[in-house]
């Protein structure tokens, strides 16, 4: 039994650093490609504003490119005007090549091919430009390969630090530990105990293997919840981040002029906003995933924060010619102020961001007629409505309904994850009534035992 367990121990061992290796390999390799991908496509964007607006000959005062980084303008016969790396004159014509005719044709197109000059393999993106040529940048794979060759020798290195750490591991504590292991029975570990010194530990195990046995799906659903979470933040920030190293480079570059900076600088500031929001809400939702103890209950006037939150959005309703009504009055309740404050705000926010130009956002606090709850506090708006077969979803965590609007207004798709969350710290019930093009109510009903008469 002992040489079994350390045989399959091992192969597992060294199956998962394999495919681990591979996996991480692949997906890096990928990675790399739309990166250079993008990367190509967005300084041939830049680019072609340089270029319509200042003419080829920015290309020739300055040497912009590195040796990975080819620029080439084909004239509309297909001519080669200009290369930053060859004579364009002994360049045959490019009209046939795919990328150029998909651009004369449909304004843009890329290829990924073995370059016929310069032997290698070239991702290739081309743009129209407005007189009719067409603007071709190209990018080598060569540094992706350099990169992942270099990292070659290290990662077969640490595979064998790691394989031969494992397998050492691996003997040394399967032998002490099979002994006493051998003679227990995990399914039912108090029918034959063997030691009297294990009596503690094999009467939790008892209690905890049903216990177990009902956690295993919640834990297989935390985790799918978890990567899927560290996959949009990462998307969610790598938006921003690209943004602001764009509009940067350009900046340092001179490619803009002087008069253009400040809307540049805007551009940078915005999105560094964006992304600042962003952290702040996975602070705040991370402090409620922990439901710390130490959070601070106190009583809490649900009609002062309303207030507050009304006052801070109504400059933006102005600007819609909206309006925003308040009614009803109703004791204190007992919460975190804080949490409620945020819940509250994202519910009148998102009232006010999905709404319609001069519609209403109406705010109301009432008596709970519900069993066990004490106060109803909704928000009723005029927007757009959410589908009824995504309104069960769109308290998850960086789930949109309409993705384009809310990139527009700024949105993080974690304000309703956070008054889920918020709701959850309350015990209070939340829900939602909507019509896709008639508005949106949406409530919260806080129980009785968070109810503080005052």
């Amino acid at each position: 039994m002992k040489r079994k367990i350390i045989i399959n121990t091992m192969i597992i061992v060294i199956a998962a650093v394999l495919l681990t290796f591979f996996s991480v390999t692949a997906i890096m390799y990928a990675h790399s490609v739309e990166s250079l991908k993008s990367g190509t496509k967005h300084e041939a964007k830049i680019l072609k504003i340089s270029i319509e607006e200042e003419g080829v000959r920015l290309l020739e005062q300055e040497d912009f490119w590195s040796e990975d980084r080819r620029v080439t303008i084909i004239g509309k016969d297909g001519r080669v005007i200009y290369d930053s790396v060859i004579d364009a004159d002994t360049l045959d014509n490019h009209k046939a090549r795919p990328e150029v005719s998909q651009a004369f044709v449909k304004g843009e197109g890329d290829a990924l091919r073995t370059s016929e000059t310069m032997q290698k393999k070239v991702y290739y993106y081309a743009v129209k430009l407005e007189d009719g040529t067409v603007l071709r940048v190209s990018s080598s794979m060569d540094s992706i390969y350099r990169m992942m060759l270099g990292m070659a020798p290290y990662m077969v290195l640490l595979i064998a630090v790691i394989i031969g750490i494992s397998v050492a591991v691996i003997c040394v504590e399967t032998e002490r530990m099979v002994r006493p292991i051998n003679e227990v029975n995990l399914d039912k570990p108090l029918e034959e105990p063997m030691y009297e010194e294990f009596m503690p530990l094999l009467t939790r195990m008892d209690h905890q293997n049903e216990r177990i046995r009902i956690q295993m799906e919640e834990l297989k659903q935390a985790e799918g919840m978890r990567r899927e979470f560290s996959a949009n933040v990462s998307h969610e920030l790598k938006t921003p981040l690209m943004a602001i190293s764009g509009y940067a480079e350009i900046i340092s570059r001179n490619m803009v002029k002087k008069e253009d900076i400040p809307e540049f600088a805007g551009r940078i500031y915005k999105e560094a906003t964006r992304m600042t929001t962003l952290i702040e809400d996975i602070i705040k939702l991370s402090r409620l995933d922990e439901q710390s103890d130490m959070m601070p209950f106190e009583s809490v006037n649900l009609n002062q924060i309303t207030s507050e939150i009304v006052d801070t959005l109504q400059v933006v309703a102005r600007k819609r010619h909206m309006t925003i009504y308040v009614d009803g009055e109703m004791p204190n309740i007992y919460g975190v102020r804080q949490v409620v404050y945020d819940m509250l705000y994202n519910l009148c926010d998102n009232a006010v961001k999905y709404n319609r130009d001069g519609g209403y956002v109406h705010i109301l606090i009432e008596p709970s007629v519900k069993e066990g709850y004490a106060v109803k506090w909704s928000v009723r708006d005029t927007g757009i409505g959410i589908p009824e077969e995504e309104q069960e979803r769109i308290f998850e965590r960086f789930y949109r309904v309409d993705k384009s609007h809310s990139r527009e207004t700024g949105g993080t798709g974690l304000g309703l994850a956070i008054v889920k969350h918020g709701a959850k710290l309350h015990d209070a019930l939340l829900e939602i009534e909507s019509h896709v093009g008639e508005g949106t109510c949406i409530s919260v009903e806080f129980p009785m035992d968070k109810a503080a008469a005052i």
